[in-house]
């Protein structure tokens, strides 16, 4: 209790005087608030004049006695004080930050403990346990690292690691999380699927992102979960609009990363052309309650400081935080699981060129083309247009849009199966005016 009282009073500030306002608060005129430039908050006119209430304050103007956020005000330009735009929430950024030639008060605070050096081989260990994997181990302790080095750079690509419950995800990646946020989870924001459709953007003031259990939703669109999250995952855009109940949005720079852990194969549906994921599937057993025990005892006991000083000593110069992460099997299953049954259906006859597939190239008008694969496939799968173009892309089939040649000059939308990709316009219209006729054998 005492040492929480002395932290008390070391933070307060009401013991300022009035000359040392304008060094620690500046102005923020789309506010009319006071940004605090070592707490970095916010204080509201009556928090400000609330705060300061003790402080003696007359106008510069005729010495009657004014409130204290006036007599900053009134005083600001001769004490050299500053003035703001707004507010912004930038990632290993200062206490102020340009932009546009605006200056912003900015909200971020560094929240990472210090690491130290030692062995940190029971980590390690649990880490190969969830990840026998080299080349997967080997970017999981980049990304870690990098985000624990360069809060101001954007990884940009998120991480879903999945696995049964119990076997050690959350204990996995805990010691990265505290190398973020420390103790108090700084930085960190835990959320759950349904909050991420809010309107208030209180998640976005973070540096990691963390989805407890991602699970799309089988009704309505199926791809509606991936849509939500590819502004927080990857940039552009780089600022994100953060909504705040009862004051002005104001944008945040786009540094977040976003970690997701699930128990379901099938999270959330990806395109099969996704550079946003990197997806992970541990088939390690339930973790044994004694081994789990110990090491969120060695945790306890040093062992969260000995990995932030892992992450902070690994050489990240050769990581590529842009570059899409490597392709994994547990992604290849996920891409696969994706599918509705009718893409499902639709992809496995252009993978087996069955159908209007069979010549390697389809053309408009694909409303019959859908009708040809309603009527094939039956009433149980519903084949629009929108279905098509999907199990095209997710089978790698080359949009070539609309295309002509000398012999036909009218355009015509043209889809390319990856094998006739390299055929040129002219060699495709032909295929698709003159597709080859089936052989008929004579039967005696």
């Amino acid at each position: 209790m005492d040492q929480l009282l002395a932290e008390i009073k070391a933070r307060d500030i009401s013991k300022l005087t009035q000359a040392e306002w304008y060094s620690r608060f500046a102005y923020v005129s789309s506010e009319d608030s006071y940004f605090d430039m070592v707490e970095r908050r916010e204080l509201s006119r009556s928090a400000f004049n609330a705060i300061f209430r003790g402080v003696s304050c007359a106008s510069v103007h005729n010495k009657r006695r004014i409130e204290a956020s006036v007599a900053f005000d009134e005083s600001r330009a001769e004490m050299g004080g500053l003035a703001l735009e707004g507010i912004t929430f930038a990632a290993g950024e200062s206490a102020l930050v340009g932009r546009t030639g605006l200056v912003y008060g900015n909200r971020w605070q560094n929240g990472r403990p210090k690491g130290v050096q030692g062995n940190a081989l029971k980590w390690l260990e649990h880490l190969e346990r969830m990840v026998p994997d080299e080349a997967e181990r080997d970017h999981v302790l980049n990304v870690m690292a990098y985000k624990r080095q360069f809060p101001n750079r954007k990884i940009n690509h998120a991480v879903l690691h999945g696995g049964m419950p119990g076997a050690g995800k959350d204990t996995l990646w805990a010691p990265f999380l505290w190398a973020i946020g420390g103790a108090l989870n700084t930085n960190i924001a835990v959320v759950r699927n349904e909050e991420l459709a809010s309107q208030w953007g209180y998640v976005l003031e973070s540096e990691v992102v963390v989805i407890n259990e991602l699970r799309q939703s089988y009704k309505g669109d199926q791809r509606a979960m991936e849509n939500t999250l590819k502004p927080l995952i990857a940039a552009p855009p780089e600022l994100l609009q953060v909504n705040r109940k009862g004051l002005h949005p104001y944008y945040a720079l786009n540094r977040l990363f976003v970690l997701a852990f699930s128990n379901d194969r099938n999270a959330i549906a990806l395109p099969a052309d996704d550079r946003r994921w990197f997806v992970l599937w541990s088939h390690a057993p339930r973790m044994e309650d004694r081994d789990a025990a110990a090491l969120w005892q060695w945790y306890a006991e040093g062992g969260l400081e000995v990995v932030a000083g892992l992450l902070d000593a690994r050489d990240v110069s050769q990581f590529n935080p842009g570059a899409a992460p490597m392709m994994t099997d547990a992604k290849a299953i996920l891409l696969q699981q994706g599918m509705n049954p009718t893409e499902a259906a639709v992809a496995e006859l252009i993978a087996s060129r069955q159908s209007v597939f069979k010549p390697g190239v389809i053309a408009a008008p694909f409303h019959r083309i859908v009708q040809e694969l309603a009527n094939q496939l039956g009433e149980r799968f519903r084949v629009n247009q929108n279905v098509l173009q999907i199990a095209l892309k997710d089978c790698k089939w080359e949009d070539r849009g609309r295309i002509y040649s000398k012999e036909y000059p009218t355009k015509k939308h043209v889809y390319v199966s990856p094998e006739f990709s390299h055929l040129s316009n002219t060699e495709l219209r032909r295929m698709v005016e003159n597709p080859p006729q089936p052989v008929l054998s004579v039967v005696k």
